[in-house]
């Protein structure tokens, strides 16, 4: 995890399916090759901020391109949420809802550009 640039006029982007949700997994790419990566019900938590590359591998971790392992982000599914972290634990995790995540989740799957880093 990097340490929190500012993000003051980040554009925040998100999975189409989430465009008429109340809370989603948004994400904003950043000068210096980094994303960051929030939960829009709680903007007031940090975002996590990450290498391109480690996002671009948790992505083709979600498409089941990549072991679990190799993936710095980590997802926990839980009975009542799913839980967003940095497998170094620098910060806390966001929480989203089931149908949060799975809105996400088909945005990364039909590789929605706004949800990818630019080539």
């Amino acid at each position: 995890m990097t340490n929190t640039p500012d993000l003051t006029h980040a554009q925040w982007r998100k999975a189409s399916l989430s465009e008429t949700a109340q809370g989603c997994v948004e994400v904003a790419f950043i000068p210096g090759d980094l994303v960051a990566v929030r939960d829009s019900k709680d903007v007031s938590k940090p975002a996590h901020v990450y290498p391109v590359t480690d996002w671009t591998t948790f992505q083709d971790r979600l498409r089941g391109l990549v072991p679990a392992e190799l993936s710095r982000i980590a997802v926990t599914i839980a009975k009542d949420s799913v839980l967003l972290s940095d497998s170094r634990g620098a910060v806390e995790p966001h929480v989203y809802t089931h149908r949060e995540w799975l809105f996400f989740l088909d945005g990364v799957l039909n590789r929605e550009p706004q949800l990818c880093a630019a080539a």
